[in-house]
């Protein structure tokens, strides 16, 4: 390793002078070295110390300075690692306080085959480089690139960069419950009788499991923001939420937890349950008063407004509470105190009409709009059922949609009319929902169904050209869109000072062959793999060749897979219910079906 030198300019004239001593710890990764500390101030240059550097440490830089006058100072620490620029910005407080200080770490991008920013420009660079320091997208161009070294170097010969994918939502905990048998021909509220039981027997040890599970396949398919609608969090399962932020922190992905509740459940799914669960039903339904206060607790624990975040929390029930009709407006409220979004399911059927008349004297979506739900800062999933005045609606209020295409497909649901809401001007984002309802997580796939499912909304009245969605459109949809439902304006492209969230998916397959006229559109259109060739999250790379670096994939799935086998002995222990294909002989499937539920 070569050594790096340090600078510290520059000294304020009169303050200090060339009595004023720096001592500089730092820990980086690589090999034993000694460092110069050299002293910069107007008159000259002076050794100061020397430092030695111990391998396997990160990156850190704690500076001191001690001097023989008081007064402050802001300056800047410059060092050269590998024969790489640095800089460190420092400041100098009265009586020579302790500074801290860390490197502006880089990545260099190069060779590019096509990069798509989604900027304000929808600029398209081929054969171009991207530069990435300290977490920020520091300049971008085509080839040859001026940047003459970084800490990291990484070739893209052949593949499409793209902004890091924003999910907008998915039920985490759902990742563990996959391809269910009992549940794969159900409709909606059977599929939620069906899966219940099993839900009920989380903990937190399952919940960091299924936390894992979905966290690596989204960055393993390019997302690197995402929802999590949490809504089933029983506080005798112990702390969920806190098992939640940590497990997705560990993973490396921008998170954006939605704190959520279940304080009714739909049709009559809970007098169907109760034979079954007892008393184990009510610890998975939440008191009002009692939700508030861990909403309110999550607010105080994990949210985090500023800039270029990594957590945020926002605020939402699995349902619309017609039943509880002061807990949505009260939900709402503590949003506003928190600068917090508002997310829920809504796409409401027939006997949500009754209920909201019956109950409240008025419709859904006026109830929405009473109880201030209706806003910029709200994002409804689904909205698979919305009628032409709540669309309208929707578009003048500013409140956006989570597409989920495949839910849609998965459980019979309508498809939403997503030409309608984009021409009355509704801002329309991706989600590829709960994987127990989906029964995948992948980002990139759900992309590309979403691109295509809209159309069978195709009439008479259909113009393909105005209608359906190009290839790059459905790509604003899953970044831009995304990043502006959930009130951010740091993540979803790629320009200069936005975060460097970044995938990159390599075209050189056989399934791309003859994509180049449209590499975009060989992405979205003619792929299958959906693994991300690198991914990126705050100028961090989390995959790598389509390998994720943050975690050992194989744990992953071994620890998903043990905390699923727990939960379907214990549902099966307590309910009676078969929830599994025995092997042996005979037919398939031989799980009973599940008794028509009344709509």
């Amino acid at each position: 390793m070569r050594n790096p030198r340090f600078h510290v300019s520059p000294r304020r004239p009169g303050v200090g002078g060339d009595r004023g001593r720096v001592a500089v710890n730092i820990m980086l990764r690589g090999g034993f070295c000694t460092i110069p500390i050299l002293l910069y101030n107007r008159h000259r240059t002076s050794a100061a110390s020397a430092f030695a550097i111990i391998p396997g440490f990160p990156r850190r830089i704690r500076l001191v300075v001690r001097r023989a006058r008081s007064g402050g100072h802001n300056g800047l620490l410059r060092l050269s690692l590998h024969g790489s620029p640095h800089r460190v910005r420092w400041s100098v407080h009265q009586r020579g306080a302790l500074i801290a200080a860390r490197t502006m770490s880089s990545l260099l991008l190069r060779g590019i085959g096509w990069l798509y920013t989604c900027d304000e420009r929808h600029t398209l660079l081929e054969n171009a480089w991207l530069h990435v320091v300290d977490g920020r997208v520091a300049a971008l161009g085509p080839e040859p690139c001026p940047v003459p070294a970084a800490d990291r170097s990484v070739d893209l010969t052949g593949c499409i960069v793209v902004p890091g994918f924003v999910n907008l939502h998915h039920h985490f905990f759902q990742s563990i419950t996959r391809a269910i048998p009992r549940s794969q021909r159900a409709t909606a509220f059977d599929w939620l009788f069906s899966l219940y039981p099993l839900w009920a027997e989380l903990d937190e040890d399952a919940m960091r499991a299924a936390t894992a599970a979905a966290c690596a396949e989204l960055l393993l398919t390019g997302a690197t923001t995402s929802v999590d609608h949490s809504y089933l969090l029983p506080a005798r399962a112990g702390d969920l939420a806190l098992a939640q932020v940590e497990t997705a922190k560990s993973l490396g992905i921008r998170f954006h937890f939605v704190r959520g509740c279940m304080p009714t459940m739909e049709g009559d799914i809970a007098e169907r349950l109760r034979p079954l669960m007892g008393g184990r039903l009510d610890g998975i339904v939440d008191d009002g008063d009692a939700v508030l206060a861990a909403m309110r607790g999550a607010l105080q624990r994990f949210q985090d407004t500023a800039p270029f975040a990594m957590t945020r929390v926002d605020l939402g029930p699995t349902t619309v509470t017609y039943r509880k009709p002061d807990l949505m407006g009260r939900i709402a409220k503590l949003a506003k105190e928190f600068d917090a979004g508002l997310h829920t399911h809504y796409q409401p059927r027939a006997v949500e009409y009754d209920m909201a008349r019956d109950l409240l004297g008025n419709t859904p979506l006026g109830f929405l709009r009473d109880s201030g739900w209706l806003g910029p800062r709200t994002w409804m999933a689904h909205c698979t059922e919305l009628s032409d005045s709540e669309i309208d609606a929707f578009a003048d209020a500013g409140c956006g949609v989570a597409y989920c295409a495949r839910t849609a497909v998965r459980l019979g649901y309508k498809v939403p009319r997503i030409a309608r809401m984009r021409a009355q001007g509704v801002t329309v984002g991706i989600g590829v929902d709960g994987a127990g309802s989906n029964d995948s997580g992948s980002m990139l796939s759900e992309i590309r169904l979403a691109h295509l499912l809209h159309r069978v909304h195709a009439g008479p009245e259909t113009v393909p050209e105005r209608d359906w969605l190009t290839p790059y459109d459905t790509l604003l949809m899953a970044t831009r869109n995304g990043a502006r439902l959930l009130g951010r304006d740091d993540v979803g492209q790629l320009a200069p000072g936005m975060a460097a969230d970044i995938a990159a998916f390599d075209l050189r397959r056989a399934a791309y062959v003859g994509t180049v006229a449209d590499p975009l559109g060989g992405l979205v259109l003619a792929g299958a793999d959906a693994a991300a060739a690198l991914t990126v999250v705050n100028g961090r790379v989390v995959v790598e060749r389509g390998r994720l670096v943050t975690a050992d994939e194989a744990a992953i799935a071994e620890h998903g897979n043990r905390a699923a086998e727990r939960l379907l002995r214990a549902a099966e222990a307590r309910t009676g219910l078969a929830f599994r294909i025995p092997p042996g002989p005979g037919p398939r499937p031989t799980v009973p079906p599940i008794p028509s539920m009344r709509q």
